[in-house]
């Protein structure tokens, strides 16, 4: 799943229990304040992510939307 906005993030990192590195903290604490901005660094990481999945040989992946598609498709088209 995109990182859609910064409470957002923070919320679902608190239902899954996830480990995040910490290098995408600190790109966010910058930006958290700015909704659009964080949006833009979840769909540049997603897309990153994505390439560095394919190239290493991962042939299908799975992303979750929460029927917010539009990051995910950005996503999609920019890997």
């Amino acid at each position: 799943m995109p990182i859609l906005g910064y409470d957002r993030f923070n919320k679902m990192l608190g239902f899954t229990k996830t480990a995040v590195p910490k290098q995408i903290f600190e790109a966010l604490e910058d930006i958290k304040d700015d909704e659009e901005k964080v949006r833009n660094y979840g769909i540049k990481f997603g897309i990153e992510q994505t390439q560095d999945l394919i190239a290493n040989g991962y042939r299908f992946i799975h992303y979750y939307t929460m029927n917010l598609e539009t990051s995910v498709i950005k996503i999609i088209e920019g890997a």
